[in-house]
């Protein structure tokens, strides 16, 4: 006997399998994983090159870019910055990997960029606005300074404590 309960059902259908689908999408997937990974490595490279660039403008050794902290401190050199910023920008990055004071600290990361880059732009002739263009945006920013005609000022007028400093005159004794 003949019983159409167990019957297997039929393959011919035209509807896609499941497979077909997320196969394509997965290909799809890696190859602009790709692409984006090497637009970011092109990106990267070029921003360090344009780090080097700053700091041979500036009259430091290009190498000196990839050593950790020892980097920041040349920044603080390069900048005219006091001593003293190194710890408080050390001190915010690492404030950011604490979850509850993440919003905080980006916050403190900005200011404490924007300082770095407010003296830096000074000490390349360019314009507060300038700095606030490389703070936001460092990938524009950097890179004028360092392929663009400014030259690196030592003496240009900066404060040690860059947009925080206190004039003395327009205190209240």
């Amino acid at each position: 006997m003949y019983n159409s309960y167990y019957t297997t059902p039929s393959t011919t259908t035209n509807t896609p399998s499941v497979e077909s689908i997320f196969g394509g999408m997965a290909v799809w997937a890696i190859v602009l994983v790709v692409i984006f990974g090497l637009i970011a490595l092109a990106v990267a490279i070029f921003m360090i090159i344009a780090e080097c660039k700053v700091y041979t403008k500036a009259g430091e050794k290009w190498w000196k870019v990839f050593i950790p902290i020892y980097n920041t401190w040349i920044q603080t050199k390069i900048t005219g910055l006091a001593w003293w910023w190194l710890p408080i920008f050390l001190g915010a990055s690492a404030l950011a990997d604490v979850k509850s004071l993440e919003f905080v600290a980006g916050w403190a990361i900005i200011l404490v960029s924007f300082n770095y880059n407010y003296n830096l732009a000074k000490k390349f002739g360019k314009s507060n606005g300038f700095a606030f263009l490389t703070t936001i945006l460092p990938v524009i920013g950097l890179p004028i300074l360092a392929f663009g005609s400014a030259k690196y000022d030592k003496n240009a007028a900066t404060d040690k404590n860059g947009i925080f400093a206190i004039d003395k005159d327009s205190l209240v004794k």
